[in-house]
């Protein structure tokens, strides 16, 4: 180890960047692809649905299990949804999973002592005039909250960090800023990031993760916008769907009124977007759930994320119960505004058989991305308020 690190030492630059920006000033638009890797592509509905679902669940034990060390992505074969961007000087094309329930950017390196297949090239550091090392002096480098970040001072001032998934993936690396690249022509240098030499897991035709969390090491957090907002294609849609950073992130496309919700921050979980659910109504029928089972407890246990990350929504076990398996409109009532979802959006057929993409569980409930079809969503970082509103996603 110590000798590996050493080499790491004589191999990266040593060039100190601030964040910078070359952008116009009217924020970002990035696109989204949905994973689809090779190892699914002959994989049937149903079978690409009960993986789904493992993630879904192994996801979730993650985010519960979170100490203060513990990132929570989770990496499958489908069901996800990939940005593209660039990283480096000159620019080196990597897409990378949209996560809102993880906070930390990073991509697979070279030298890779360890990696997970991809179909790009690999990041070589070496090859980037925009590549800086974080030293151990910087702050970032005492991080426990959103990652395990450390300092090896005696091996050549390395500030490394530790990623750990739901699935049992693995990123481990050096903490570095590099210059990002968009696909309108907007670029960000100084960008911190995870440059991954050990990983191990499954990345599902991806390079990475890009963390749109509300801790520090996010994308969000690094830029500061005042909000950003994604409008996911359906599953069944060839579409790319999009990503607004800024103020180009605004709410349209819509053909129904704007609902919004506000956050409530977890002191015990920062990085996640918690939310207000308050009640659940099949038709015009109010469901009989105790009023207990969606709230976040004193101690941090219990209450709803919204996550891009998580295929399925996993409901609070009495939730579960009275809503499961609804066949006319369903409405979740937060505090504020309601969301409705036609059958589409959270049932599903295969081989003439009617699912569910709702699944029960204990203590908290997460809102997936299945449910986040074809609706414009907004994260507005400074009112700290979700808005949202059904839009046809393929016309972004």
């Amino acid at each position: 180890m110590a000798n590996v690190l050493y080499l790491f030492s004589i191999m990266l630059l040593l060039v100190e960047n601030p964040i910078a920006s070359s952008t116009s000033g009217d924020g970002f638009r990035l696109t989204l692809t949905r994973v689809d890797s090779a190892a699914s592509a002959s994989l049937t509905l149903a079978e690409r649905i009960q993986r789904a679902v493992r993630r879904s669940y192994s996801r979730k034990r993650a985010i519960e299990a979170k100490l203060d060390v513990v990132a929570s992505v989770s990496y499958g074969g489908s069901f996800e949804y990939l940005v593209s961007f660039g990283i480096g000087s000159p620019a080196l094309p990597v897409t990378a999973i949209l996560d809102t329930g993880s906070d930390l950017i990073w991509t697979q390196c070279v030298p890779s002592f360890e990696r997970i297949p991809q179909p790009s090239p690999f990041y070589d550091s070496s090859e980037s005039s925009s590549f800086s090392r974080i030293p151990c002096s910087n702050p970032f480098c005492s991080e426990r909250i959103s990652i395990f970040s450390s300092c090896a001072s005696s091996q050549g001032d390395l500030c490394l960090y530790l990623a750990r998934y739901g699935d049992d993936t693995r990123s481990r690396g050096l903490l570095a800023t590099e210059k990002l690249s968009f696909d309108d022509g907007s670029s960000i240098a100084g960008v911190i990031f995870g440059c991954g030499f050990w990983n191990n897991g499954t990345l599902s035709n991806s390079t990475g993760i890009v963390g749109m969390g509300r801790g520090r090491f996010s994308l969000p957090a690094q830029l500061n916008p005042p909000r950003f907002s994604y409008c996911l294609t359906s599953i069944n849609s060839s579409a790319a769907s999009h990503l607004f950073l800024g103020t180009k992130a605004s709410l349209g496309g819509g053909g129904g009124s704007v609902g919004s919700t506000p956050f409530i921050s977890n002191p015990k979980s920062p990085s996640f977007y918690y939310l207000s659910l308050i009640g659940i109504s099949v038709g015009r029928t109010r469901l009989p759930i105790p009023p207990s089972a969606f709230q976040l407890n004193a101690d941090g246990s219990n209450g709803m994320i919204i996550d891009s990350g998580t295929f399925l929504t996993l409901l609070n076990q009495p939730g579960y119960e009275s809503s499961a398996p609804p066949m006319p409109e369903l409405v979740f009532h937060f505090d504020g505004a309601d969301m409705r979802f036609q059958r589409d959006k959270y049932m599903f057929i295969d081989e003439g058989i009617f699912c569910s993409a709702i699944a029960g569980t204990d203590g908290l409930s997460i809102l997936g991305n299945y449910q986040q079809q074809d609706m414009h969503i907004l994260y507005d970082l400074k009112a700290k308020v979700l808005s949202f509103v059904p839009a046809n996603c393929d016309r972004f």
